[in-house]
């Protein structure tokens, strides 16, 4: 807690007479704001440290024989002064995202501080559902502090729900949203989709399990739309012809590199998701030709079963 000052302006009504001083000039000579506020330059000295020690982005600059205090341009206490163009720029960027009630409610109060406020009924973005709007705030804190996460989770293949603790290392808001983690489970790293996730909280009692940057990096590289299959990456490569190769090669998915060949496109990925990949090459039809081996045995293995489901 801040001491008062004996004899002198009580403690509140200096706070608020230094906070006000910053508000109207970002920069001010200590001798001159010690004037400004009507104490001591020793006593103007320790409110500003204390303020400092408080979270008041204040700092100082020596140039003898005076000092400078200064606070940013943006600060305003509690919170940040955005200019209109600023605010009109954040209330866009606003808009494209998934919408929320979280959002919905940031666009109001946005709306409201413009002398204009837009509609942006033209900007169709995409929409949260209710579970990523329940549990991406908890996956955020999980990941920024470092503490573990408790959480039941939903497994298509074996179509079973069961408990378990993760260490949240990355948060992709999607859609669909997922999330990078340590499985405490398995021990590896593994990705989570957030629509399957029921229950979440934090656990500081089960340890965090840390994971090096790189090591987390380097899984996001091997993964193709949120799949990783848990085995080394490998280099795969699939020709499309032309003119398809046209809208193809304006279209790959993230990690995949296109070439200029006779005929067509060459593109090459090293992943460690075979089957996604597989059925990415599937969807293009006729238009596309595997020039692996692992991935033309993948991508024949799901044809013949889509002709045998249609022969059925």
């Amino acid at each position: 807690m801040l001491a008062p000052i004996v004899g002198q302006r009580s403690n509140t009504e200096t706070i608020v007479a230094i906070l006000k001083a910053f508000l109207d000039h970002r920069t001010w000579k200590q001798a001159d704001l010690a004037r400004h506020v009507g104490v001591s330059t020793a006593a103007l000295h320790k409110r500003l440290v204390e303020l400092q020690s408080e979270g008041v982005p204040l700092t100082s600059e020596r140039e003898h024989p005076h000092v400078y205090w200064s606070v940013p341009k943006q600060w305003y206490p509690g919170g940040v002064v955005f200019t209109s163009e600023q605010v009109t720029e954040l209330l866009r960027q606003l808009l494209r995202l998934p919408q929320s009630k979280g959002r919905g409610r940031l666009v109001e109060t946005l709306r409201g501080a413009l002398p204009r406020p837009s509609g942006a009924v033209h900007i169709v973005a995409p929409e949260s559902t209710a579970r990523e709007e329940e549990h991406l705030p908890t996956l955020e804190d999980a990941a920024e502090r470092r503490v573990s996460l408790r959480f039941r989770y939903y497994t298509a293949t074996s179509g079973k729900e069961g408990s378990r603790h993760a260490s949240v290392h990355r948060v992709r808001v999607g859609p669909p949203a997922r999330f990078v983690a340590t499985c405490h489970r398995s021990g590896t790293i593994k990705w989570f989709r957030v629509e399957s996730v029921s229950d979440a909280r934090l656990d500081e009692a089960e340890p965090y399990r840390h994971a090096a940057d790189d090591a987390v990096e380097a899984f996001l590289r091997e993964s193709l739309d949120g799949f990783h299959e848990g085995t080394a990456p490998a280099l795969h490569a699939f020709f499309v012809c032309d003119p398809d190769a046209r809208w193809v090669a304006r279209n790959l998915m993230e990690g995949m590199r296109a070439e200029e060949v006779p005929g067509g496109i060459r593109v090459s990925i090293e992943t460690a998701a075979l089957d996604r990949l597989a059925r990415y090459v599937v969807g293009l039809g006729g238009s596309s030709k595997p020039l692996t081996g692992s991935l033309a045995r993948e991508v024949e293995r799901l044809a013949r079963g889509a002709l045998k489901a249609i022969e059925g």
